[in-house]
């Protein structure tokens, strides 16, 4: 059957019907060779086919094959009747093992055998990489984006140097500007390719070595330039084409491999190639070699992105990327105006490019997309090279494309954190280990240190003059305990705040723990009473309780029924009983802040482990009153003291205030937020550094030195701990900061503390002997099979905090295997709305279309196994859910 998008008018449309049958292997094997042309179609098959011939072509060319004349009929008018004829003959001969050329043209004739790919040599590791930029149309500003990309690129590390080619023979920009600059270059692309196409050494030595002698005289900057040709004038004559070195060289990508040898030769970092705009031959020897570096640059006008989809498709059938170490293809969008972003132009070319190249977009990565802003001076750009990049800097064209960087394998600028003894990384995988596994669980009391964050610095820098009165929201393992432990461990107000980065504090307050959590050890719980005993002594008053009977007189409070008045006088009293002051009498609480405020002394007051002593909060209503008392009433008392003698800390899970707090609880929430234990992708980036540099596993930098960086700087410098990727640097695998952020979160974009630590030390732990990565720390292999225990051990603690989602969890446990599968949908596994919205509201499914996934996070520890043959979909989902948030 004819495809439907296809129309026989002429013997080119006849060849498209066969093409891609064979393309989609479905030439029978007893045909040799197919050869359309404007007067017959002639096939050649093996002896005794012939018939078997006919019968097939009426197949393909069905309805319009005339098998009673043995033609395919054509377009015709009316009245007329246009046929191509077909011949049949038979052959012995076998169909020869074409050599595969690179070019976007049709073979002259079609072989069974037509090689259509070929897979090129790896380049060697020390050879530059091979970046060429392509457009479909022209006038989008691909020439402009080279010489921005190979400006930023130049600016990329200390002496760096980049090859700029200007690999566009027909219509030379780049070659223009160098009038002024340089006007007599010394050589030129059209002299490189003559050079190499008469060199008998396959290696083409000498026209190397002579290109890169010359082209020491043409560095502006940091950056060689070689021109389409010494002089522009004669453009127009080109005797040697790419095309004519590719057809005549053992190696079908010898320009990939002659323009990377040239890099090496002149030292370079990489080789930027300006290509030709369209499906011309003078790009298909580098566009079609899956180891350039290929970006392809459109305008938002609805004819570029349309040909640069064209562009994309071809490439993905034709020349993706399938070895580890072929990069994945990048994306450059010229945004014309804002208000073709603000209507939302920009986000469906983009997502219309990416549906257009499915083998570069892979379960962990996709294609680098980068949207460079539009400025009217780079419409049209002068003649002279200093003065056109003067313009692209000004217009912040070489900033913008600094995204592109992480895609290549380049040389940082700067020195970042390096392994010391390197030979050593056994013992320094062992030390932080050993360090990451002492800080997963605060109860034990491990690390006298804490990694100052936003959160705690907004805390500490917004009461350096009254104390707080806070209530810090955390889910469980976001590290309320350590913090809590924290600000106990250092007994005055003023220490903490100092730690955190905050200076000049006055006046100073003393810290008391009313309240614990029951898991702590022994020794911890001995240096939280000896922060009561030096808060009582050094106030003045008497023994202070210990915590059994604070917690003694809450549970006798429980029983009596109060209400939010009540449990407020209850909470002040209790503050006061536990100092040891005015024990049983009521009215002790507002003693105690008389009494202080006389005596001109302030008390800080902090509360953790309450979900120890209210473990019913969700259906018992008396906890619930308790704690709106404590959360409520309590802090708004405080607040209308003269002078603030007492401050109140009282770190709390966020379920426990959606249970106390029902009325205004966003209102409640959001008052609090800037001082709420979240951790973004940079935070939870900056603890990893920071548990890095503790450990002693990370040389060349200081805690200091963490609190300013940002992402990117964060990036770079946990490379010698995991590497830049979960893979060699030049491989398609996810970058590892990115990915171990996407996969320890979920689908609420929430990431805890606990499981980045837990992560760690069972990487450290199981990255121990390992001979094979030598440039870091934790091995890729490592970090993936610590991802299922620090699942399992968080679907654990979400179930005890989460009494809501503990039943549906059971449930989704309790399916059979074939069930248990993502993606699933609800039908399938039996939930109804109201269960698969609470999981939703909790990052633990995303809905894509009637289907489910599910975070790593979860899957692992809910038993979930992916479809047969599956990747788990870390970072893909990870964008996804960002963009839901």
């Amino acid at each position: 059957m004819i495809p439907k998008d296809v129309r026989l008018y002429t013997w080119v449309d006849v060849e498209e019907v066969l093409l891609r049958a064979l393309h989609e292997e479905r030439w029978p094997e007893w045909v040799v060779w197919a050869r359309p042309y404007w007067d017959a179609l002639a096939m050649g098959v093996r002896p005794g086919h012939r018939e078997d011939a006919y019968r097939w072509l009426a197949s393909e060319y069905e309805p319009r094959y005339d098998g009673d004349n043995n033609g395919i009929i054509l377009e015709s008018l009316s009245n007329e009747r246009r046929t191509l004829p077909v011949v049949v003959e038979e052959t012995g001969d076998s169909p020869p093992s074409p050599r595969f050329v690179p070019s976007f043209t049709r073979p002259a004739v079609l072989w069974a055998s037509t090689a259509r790919t070929a897979r090129p040599r790896r380049l060697l590791p020390e050879l530059p990489p091979v970046i060429a930029l392509h457009s479909f149309k022209g006038g989008v500003g691909r020439t402009v984006h080279a010489m921005a990309l190979a400006d930023a690129l130049a600016d990329s590390a200390p002496g760096a140097k980049v090859l700029l080619v200007d690999a566009d023979l027909e219509a030379p920009g780049i070659s223009r500007m160098l009038k002024k600059r340089l006007p007599e270059p010394p050589i030129g692309l059209a002299d490189l390719l003559a050079l190499a196409h008469g060199e008998p050494d396959p290696a083409r030595r000498t026209a190397v070595r002579l290109a890169a002698e010359r082209l020491e005289g043409a560095l502006l900057g940091h950056i060689y330039v070689l021109p389409a040709f010494r002089a522009v004038e004669r453009f127009t004559s080109l005797e040697i084409r790419p095309e004519h070195l590719v057809r005549d060289a053992e190696d079908p990508f010898i320009l990939t491999q002659l323009l990377a040898e040239l890099g090496r030769a002149l030292g370079t970092a990489a080789v930027i190639i300006d290509l030709r705009a369209g499906l011309s031959e003078l790009a298909a020897g580098l566009m079609l070699d899956p180891r350039v570096y290929r970006i392809l640059v459109t305008s938002l006008a609805g004819q570029s992105v349309d040909g640069t989809c064209q562009v994309l498709r071809l490439l993905s059938d034709v020349a993706p990327s399938v070895d580890e170490e072929e990069p994945l293809l990048a994306i450059i969008i010229s945004r014309g105006t804002d208000e073709e972003a603000e209507g939302g132009l920009l986000n469906r070319a983009r997502e219309e490019l990416l549906r257009s190249a499915p083998r570069f977009v892979t379960e962990e990565n996709q294609p680098p997309t980068v949207v460079t802003p539009f400025d009217r001076r780079l419409s049209s750009l002068p003649l002279d090279w200093d003065e056109a990049l003067g313009r692209i800097r000004r217009a912040g064209l070489d900033e913008a494309l600094r995204e592109l960087l992480p895609w290549l394998p380049l040389a940082r600028k700067e020195p970042r954190m390096e392994l010391p003894q390197r030979a050593d990384l056994d013992n320094q995988r062992r030390r932080l280990g050993a360090f990451a596994r002492k800080l997963i669980f605060a109860e034990e009391g491990e690390g006298t240190e804490f990694l100052a964050t936003i959160p705690l610095v907004r805390l500490a820098s917004d009461h350096r003059r009254e104390l707080p009165i806070s209530v810090v929201v955390g889910a469980k393992g976001s590290g309320k305990t350590y913090t809590f432990l924290q600000i106990v461990r250092r007994a005055q107000w003023s220490r903490f705040v100092q730690d955190a980065g905050a200076l000049d504090v006055r006046p100073d307050a003393w810290i008391f723990p009313l309240v614990e959590p029951k898991s702590l050890k022994q020794q911890v719980q001995q240096m939280v009473q000896q922060a009561r005993e030096q808060a009582a002594r050094s106030l003045g008053f008497g023994d202070p309780w210990r915590i059994h009977q604070v917690r003694d007189a809450i549970e006798d409070a429980l029983k009596q029924n109060l209400h939010e008045g009540e449990w407020r006088e209850r909470w002040l009293d209790m503050m006061a009983w536990a100092l040891g002051v005015e024990i049983r009498a009521s009215g002790a609480g507002r003693t105690l802040a008389e009494l202080l405020r006389q005596r001109g002394e302030r008390l800080l007051v902090v509360i953790d482990g309450l979900e120890d002593m209210f473990q019913y909060f969700s259906e018992n209503q008396s906890q619930q009153t308790a704690l709106r008392g404590l959360l409520q009433d309590v802090p708004e008392w405080l607040e209308q003291q003269p002078g603030r003698p007492v401050g109140l800390l009282v770190f709390i899970r966020s379920d426990m205030v959606f249970s106390a707090v029902r009325q205004n609880t966003a209102q409640f929430l959001a008052r609090y937020e800037p001082y709420a234990l979240k951790w973004n992708e940079e935070e939870a980036l900056k603890l990893v550094a920071w548990i890095a540099v503790k450990a002693g596993v990370l040389a060349n930098q200081t805690v200091d030195s963490l609190h300013e960086a940002d992402r990117k700087t964060l990036s770079e410098m946990l490379e010698p701990l995991w590497g830049k990727k979960l893979g060699s640097d030049r491989s398609k695998e996810a970058r590892s900061s990115e990915w171990v952020i996407s996969a320890l979160s979920d689908f609420r974009q929430q990431i805890q503390a606990r499981d980045l630590v837990r992560l760690l030390a069972l990487a450290a732990e199981a990255s121990v002997g390992d001979s094979h990565w030598k440039d870091r720390l934790l091995t890729p292999g490592a970090l993936r099979r610590a991802l299922p225990h620090c699942s399992t051990e968080k679907t654990k603690e979400v179930e005890a905090e989460n009494q809501l989602l503990k039943p549906v969890f059971e449930r989704l446990r309790s399916l059979s295997a074939d069930k248990r599968t993502i993606p699933f949908t609800r039908e399938g596994v039996g939930l109804d709305p109201e269960h698969i919205k609470l999981l939703e509201d909790n990052g633990v499914v995303l809905r894509e279309g009637d289907e489910y996934y599910m975070p790593e996070i979860f899957r692992y520890g809910l038993n979930f196994k992916l479809e047969s043959g599956a990747r788990p979909r870390v970072l893909t989902l990870a964008r996804r859910a960002r963009v839901n948030v």
